[in-house]
């Protein structure tokens, strides 16, 4: 079969193994079986011809060998080889996990608040603030609430580095503004 006469015939006898790869190579095909005789879809042919040959002379990615052997690569290479069921069993209850903590979060926010605390406490403040916005705009409310519990789980990496400064040296007073 030749790739000019009928490009998408042509693919479909190629072997790939890439799903994305061959997703790339089918929409090239489709755009140049629709093209007229003529030099563009000689171009997209001779294009498509092309790719397919590059994709098919690519090695399959080998797995990763663990660098360091430490227990983070060994996973890793874990990983890379293939994911056993228990991994497919995350993956298929990830979202479900999710909406279970955005649920409990609504619950947070639906709370009422002590009215002991004034009008102008930070904490009825901010719980007035998400109830209204539950009442607008719900989607929106979630979303800002995963970001939120996304910058409250990155908090403590934020503060390891200033742990780790040196103290000044003792002796030294802190730099200021020069008296003339």
């Amino acid at each position: 079969m030749n790739a000019h006469d009928d490009p998408q015939a042509w693919l479909q006898a190629q072997p790939t193994s890439d799903p994305v790869s061959r997703r790339v190579l089918e929409g090239l095909a489709r755009r140049a079986a629709r093209q007229p005789q003529g030099a563009l879809r000689e171009r997209l042919v001779a294009r498509l011809v092309e790719r397919a040959q590059a994709q098919a002379s690519t090695p399959a990615a080998a797995p990763r060998a663990p660098a360091s052997g430490g227990p983070l690569a060994e996973l890793t290479a874990r990983l890379d080889v293939g994911a056993g069921p228990e991994l497919r069993n995350v993956h298929l209850h990830r979202r479900t996990w999710s909406a279970l903590r955005l649920t409990r979060r609504m619950a947070e926010v639906s709370a009422p608040v002590p009215e002991h605390l004034g009008p102008l406490n930070s904490q009825v403040l901010v719980t007035r603030a998400l109830q209204q916005l539950r009442d607008l705009s719900p989607d929106y409310l979630q979303r800002l609430l995963i970001q939120l519990d996304t910058l409250a789980a990155l908090a403590p990496l934020q503060l390891a580095p200033e742990a780790e400064k040196p103290a000044r040296p003792a002796g030294r007073k802190p730099a200021g503004p020069r008296k003339r």
